[in-house]
């Protein structure tokens, strides 16, 4: 008796023997007022392990100046990871002052730049009562999303979307009984940040960055409509949205989500970067520095900061560089 075929799943890493060049992205940093209450957010109602640093101005100027962090006396940092899931993304959240604004006001998806990080979950009404009892909401309440496979069918999926210190944008995602976005620690039904996200001007421009300097494969791509106000992104109902996942060669997790609003400008009020509160950082490592230095080169890919060794801040010592997208949000390259 033959087997019903069953439709792939889009996460499904490709078997077409493309090299990895870039590695998956490993580590994002963010900068936020409030240390604190990021404490009570990632590591409370996220269940995420948590370490806090202060460096002095001389052990902190070097990574300050490499990244663009407003350099202080003592530089706090806190970081984030999930013990036990190699896997997960490592977080490292740097102290600004209060006054700085932040990068997406009010989360504002109209906004390009960054826009957040996503966690893998099992029940997430679960998970949901318990970010509310630590005093934190979300864009939308928990809800089912219908996405698209290659064959024309859908499947479902939980979600919803947390407001995270900072405007961060923090969705939970519960594929069900398919394959999890990254590894779920069983005992607490939740794992650690697995893809970031971000709204770019123009989206093939940037994959094309990704594509022919990271060496980065396109996983999925398809258009949605937004729900309206009452939707995770909060955007004019029916306003149209180009969705593509970026993944590492071979890889399940550690990937990117962009999106191109197809109605309507973009614009970054405040800039991009760590000069203002928000997610300011993509950090890939790769073990062909050198071949990844050539392809700037050659696509003439802006470099905000030349290679260098630093203190990556809790993180060790690194040979990096600093690159701008084509919409100028830094992104970190160093060597593994």
């Amino acid at each position: 008796m033959t087997e019903p075929s069953v439709p792939l799943d889009p996460m499904t890493p490709r078997q077409d023997g493309r090299v990895m060049l870039c590695e998956p992205l490993a580590e994002i940093t963010l900068a936020a007022a409030d240390l604190g209450r990021c404490r009570r957010f990632y590591g409370g109602a996220l269940d995420l392990d948590t370490e806090l640093l202060r460096y002095d101005r001389a052990s902190s100027q070097g990574a300050c100046r490499h990244w663009g962090i407003p350099e202080q006396d003592n530089l706090d940092v806190l970081l984030l990871r999930r013990s036990g899931i190699p896997e997960a993304l490592r977080v490292r959240i740097v102290r600004l002052d209060a006054g700085r604004p932040t990068a997406r006001p009010a989360l504002d998806c109209c906004a390009d730049g960054a826009l957040g990080l996503g966690v893998p979950v099992r029940d997430l009404i679960k998970r949901h009562a318990i970010v509310e009892a630590y005093g934190f909401k979300a864009n939308a309440g928990v809800t089912t999303m219908s996405f698209p496979r290659a064959d024309g069918t859908t499947y479902d999926i939980g979600e919803t979307h947390w407001i995270a210190p900072d405007d961060v944008m923090v969705p939970g995602v519960d594929r069900a009984h398919l394959q999890p976005v990254g590894p779920i620690d069983p005992a607490v039904g939740i794992g650690g940040p697995s893809y970031s996200s971000a709204l770019v001007s123009d989206i093939d421009r940037d994959g094309e960055f990704f594509d022919q300097v990271l060496g980065y494969e396109l996983r999925r791509e398809f258009t949605f409509e937004s729900d309206g106000p009452k939707g995770g992104m909060r955007l004019p109902a029916g306003t149209r949205v180009r969705f593509q996942q970026w993944f590492a060669p071979g890889s399940r997790t550690g990937y990117l989500v962009i999106m191109q609003l197809l109605s309507g400008g973009l614009r970054a009020p405040n800039g991009l970067g760590l000069h203002n509160r928000g997610l300011g950082l993509w950090s890939f490592p790769t073990a062909k520095f050198a071949e990844v230095a050539d392809k700037v080169a050659r696509h003439g890919v802006k470099v905000l900061s030349a290679p260098a060794d630093i203190d990556a801040l809790g993180f060790g010592r690194r040979h990096s560089m600093v690159l701008a997208t084509p919409d100028g949000f830094p992104v970190e390259i160093f060597q593994c």
